[in-house]
């Protein structure tokens, strides 16, 4: 299987949400599979994935993330899930953080079926934000007004990190903010379990990637995300919180 990317100093926020979805997939296939990136959104992690020696296809159903992908070099078809078709099966199919909002969700399952080769790997990698607890969103709050944080964040608006920050009742904020029209996790592990054999199921970090809308593209913007990440992990292992990324490998 590949070895694992060498740990680089981040150049920017996003290289650290791009580094944790390559070390995923690749930690699970072998150098040359073949994946097809269900929600390759602007082909970052794609682009990697090519460089790394992977055959990948992108899809996504924005034509502006489509154009942004092909620039990084990345096969990409514009379009639907699960109307994506394909005359030849995948050794994997990837959900990066698309899954919870694809409907019919059974049937989006079933497609993923239908293309992966016999041998095939699911992966999954999605949120949980009804299984997080107060002492969790809390924690968050506290990492947003912490003086790191305040001189490097933008409010940009209707973003989370922003409105967390103006919240009278964070709580209720982060209820709000949620997404009621989204699948659960139990929903999506559910519908996989019918399907799929699921091999592992883990809890992650994902509160980072909340900042990398309202940071600079900057070193020390990196780096405070990366220590956010890191924490994270920590206190979710304590068991001090509740990690909020979900990951899912299936297989036939």
């Amino acid at each position: 299987f590949h070895t694992r990317m060498r740990r680089r100093v981040p150049h920017q926020p996003v290289d650290i949400a791009t580094r944790e979805t390559l070390e995923f997939v690749t930690s699970h296939l072998p150098c040359g599979a073949t994946i097809l990136e269900v929600g390759c959104g602007d082909g970052r992690v794609a682009s990697q994935l090519l460089k790394c020696g992977y055959r990948v296809t992108g899809l996504d159903s924005k034509s502006d993330m489509i154009v942004k992908a092909r620039t990084r070099g990345v096969p990409t078809v514009i379009g639907l899930w699960p109307k994506f078709d394909s005359k030849v099966a995948f050794d994997a199919i990837a959900f990066t953080r698309s899954l919870h909002h694809i409907t019919p969700l059974r049937e989006a399952i079933a497609r993923a079926r239908d293309l992966l080769s016999p041998a095939g790997l699911l992966l999954i990698e999605d949120f949980a934000p009804d299984e997080v607890n107060e002492a969790t969103v809390h924690w968050f709050v506290k990492v947003l007004r912490s003086e790191q944080a305040k001189a490097l964040i933008n409010l940009v608006a209707g973003q989370l990190a922003t409105e967390l920050l103006s919240a009278t009742d964070v709580m209720q904020t982060w209820r709000q903010n949620r997404g009621h029209d989204l699948h659960s996790f139990t929903a999506m592990n559910e519908a996989i379990a019918e399907r799929f054999l699921i091999r592992e199921n883990h809890l992650v970090p994902y509160f980072y990637r909340y900042l990398i809308p309202v940071l600079p593209n900057t070193r020390a913007a990196a780096s405070f995300v990366d220590e956010v990440f890191h924490q994270e992990k920590f206190l979710s292992q304590r068991g001090e919180i509740v990690a909020l990324g979900r990951r899912i490998i299936a297989s036939n």
